[in-house]
């Protein structure tokens, strides 16, 4: 399968200088299944454990991170914690103080900004503004001085919280199933960050993309590795997330693979992914 728009092929293409605070990445991809929540959870803690001040958004309706996580929201102990979509409808500007209300930390080690099925209404109040697609570039201003990386989970859909999250991000991470259809996703995506980019965000740049759910077994898996390799070159990671019992499972116990684990396959692999985003955001904020 050959991917339309081979002459995106630009990695760490920010046009901005070193940013202040936190670097702020999305994990994206329209295309579900990809492991785009497994992946946000697992990064997060690897970064954690090299010593960086991480806060995750669950920026998805279905709220898979917020449960990954162990935290739900209205009940005990979590009983005053305000979620995103409380973000989005907020009518004034967030404060110093009040900020703090949507932050939540857990015992795996990140911060969290929690979502429940009440975000899936806030797009149709979204429409009537028109600021809709910055709303959360503004929110992260006043709590980007408190972390090294925020990363946000996305819906598998380009609607209003995905734009959200692109418009108010360096980079994308791109997550992607080693199966030919999970190509299209990269197509899409591509689109509309080059959208995002002309009309919000001229900095936002593909930070790389990582494929997920690798099989050493299935020849199917290397020949899509093979091809995403003569149509990204250097945006895709070196690093590979194998297929792995312990990542499936550590999301039943409510803790990172890292922490499940941490001898497994799938943990080693998401400390070198860790390690790659650290070097290829910091080549990218030098470029």
């Amino acid at each position: 399968m050959v991917l339309r728009g081979k002459a995106e092929k630009k990695v760490f293409q920010s046009k901005q200088s070193t940013p202040r605070g936190a670097t702020i990445i999305t994990v994206a991809n329209q295309k579900g299944g990809v492991g785009k929540t497994t992946t946000v959870m697992n990064l997060g803690v690897a970064l954690v454990k090299k010593g960086k001040r991480v806060l995750l958004v669950d920026g998805d309706p279905q709220s898979n991170l917020t449960s990954y996580l162990g935290v739900t929201p209205g009940e005990p102990p979590f009983e005053s914690l305000q979620t995103l979509d409380e973000v989005y409808l907020s009518k004034r500007p967030i404060d110093a103080r009040a900020r703090h209300l949507y932050i939540t930390p857990t015992q795996s080690g990140v911060d969290l900004i929690a979502s429940d099925k009440a975000l899936s209404g806030v797009e149709y109040y979204l429409f009537t503004h028109s600021d809709r697609e910055v709303i959360l570039s503004r929110f992260f201003e006043t709590i980007r001085d408190d972390y090294d990386f925020i990363i946000l989970d996305t819906p598998p859909s380009l609607n209003l919280l995905t734009m959200n999250s692109l418009c108010a991000s360096q980079y994308v991470l791109i997550p992607v199933q080693t199966e030919f259809f999970s190509l299209e996703g990269i197509v899409k995506i591509r689109e509309a960050i080059e959208d995002v980019r002309s009309r919000w965000n001229s900095d936002i740049a593909i930070l790389g993309v990582l494929p997920t759910q690798f099989s050493n077994r299935r020849k199917l898996t290397q020949e899509v590795i093979e091809a995403l390799k003569r149509e990204l070159g250097s945006q895709l990671f070196d690093a590979v997330i194998h297929d792995n019992a312990a990542i499936a499972e550590s999301s039943g116990h409510a803790q990172s693979v890292l922490e499940y684990d941490r001898s497994s396959r799938g943990a080693q692999d998401y400390v070198l992914a860790a390690e790659e985003v650290l070097n290829r955001c910091e080549r990218g904020a030098n470029a």
